[in-house]
């Protein structure tokens, strides 16, 4: 059955909005982390109130607030509330029908995508348009699971419907532990995006601490002064922290910056003077960025705009290193329809995967393995 055929009468998923906006019920959001905040902006930009936010027992306490307010426990609200409605705040959405079961919750409801302020549905049209692409990039997968994940991810960007990810989606992973790879005591690991130091504490914890080197990258000036505090405060050896952004080539880019004046996201034809945007930010190549001593073994990337244009940069490292790659790809249609294609054009000795970290469909990874 074509990619189309499988996208014809699907469950299309109503306006989330209008829906919310007729309830009388409570709503309170489960979660109240960084996740948790891009919802409670999409429901405030929508003039949608909170009543309040929990979690669960095992992570309250007695301090935790939320945009100023205090995070409640599961037990709390059960005796605050007789019936709520639940919006999720966090990326576990394959608990979801855990909370369905809790005797005072009427109805559990997500944001199908949250990720980079992309909140509405893909138009069928689209993929219509760029059928022969989607096509291309279904074949190009080494196992069945990877086309199963493809179809879903498209299904739920048609639909804003995620029980097509909880159909296939079988358990969670990371980027440095999953059914394709694991990390080992040997890696070389260059994290294009490092923010904070998250994804390194994730791969030293997977790999007991055990590595060769580590290169970072992180353009966010406050992200990157936090990463390096983190490095020097537990000790690190053997990371080289940098502000340059992977590119093409040579030069300087344009970003967004949120409310806070952090770098958000590569802003494409910018200009600088725009408001909210930031130029001037060094970018090269990958191939010739670092001096690298050693073959890396592994690239993690996980972000939205400029993904191709960083393997674009870093085409000598795929064919000669021949890394490990974790690359997200699940933000929006446009990654997922040329990442794959572009590995395999720089190295076609590479094997594509997708996996979903989580039941969520900003979660899917386009692993690679030679």
């Amino acid at each position: 059955m074509s990619i189309l055929e499988e996208l014809k009468n699907l469950e299309i998923k109503e306006n989330l909005v209008e829906e919310l906006k007729r309830q009388t019920i409570p709503l309170v959001m489960w979660g109240a982390g960084e996740i948790a905040d891009e919802v409670s902006f999409y429901l405030q930009k929508n003039n949608i109130n909170l009543a309040d936010v929990f979690v669960d027992d095992e992570y309250y306490s007695e301090n935790k607030l939320f945009n100023g307010k205090p995070v409640l426990s599961v037990s709390a609200l059960e005796k605050k509330y007789t019936r709520v409605n639940i919006i999720l705040g966090c990326s576990n959405y394959e608990k979801m029908r855990c909370l369905e079961q809790l005797v005072f919750v009427n109805k559990v409801f997500y944001l199908f995508s949250y990720s980079y302020g992309i909140y509405e549905k893909t138009a069928l049209s689209e993929i219509t348009e760029g059928i022969d692409e989607f096509e291309k990039v279904g074949s190009a997968f080494a196992d069945n699971s990877s086309y199963k994940n493809y179809l879903a991810f498209l299904k739920t960007r048609v639909s804003g419907n995620n029980s097509y990810i909880f159909e296939v989606f079988k358990k969670e992973s990371n980027y440095f532990n999953n059914d394709i790879f694991k990390v080992d005591d040997n890696e070389v690991f260059l994290d294009v995006g490092a923010y904070d130091g998250d994804t390194i504490r994730l791969f030293l914890k997977e790999n007991n601490g055990q590595y060769k080197h580590i290169y970072a990258l992180e353009p966010d000036e406050l992200s990157r002064n936090k990463l390096r505090n983190y490095i020097e405060n537990d000790r690190l050896q053997n990371i080289t922290v940098s502000g340059t952004v992977p590119w093409k080539q040579k030069g300087e880019v344009h970003f967004v910056t949120n409310d806070n004046g952090q770098l958000s996201s590569l802003a494409f034809n910018a200009d600088n003077k725009m408001e909210g945007i930031k130029g001037g930010i060094k970018a090269e190549p990958l191939d010739t960025m670092f001096e690298y001593h050693e073959k890396i073994t592994l690239i993690k990337i996980n972000y939205l705009e400029g993904v191709k244009e960083a393997l674009q940069g870093a085409k000598n490292i795929l064919k000669v290193h021949q890394p490990k790659l974790a690359i997200s790809v699940g933000f929006d249609c446009k990654n997922i329809r040329c990442i794959p294609l572009l590995i395999k054009e720089i190295n076609p000795n590479y094997k594509l995967f997708l996996r979903y970290n989580r039941g969520t469909i900003s979660t899917l990874m386009c692993y690679a393995v030679v």
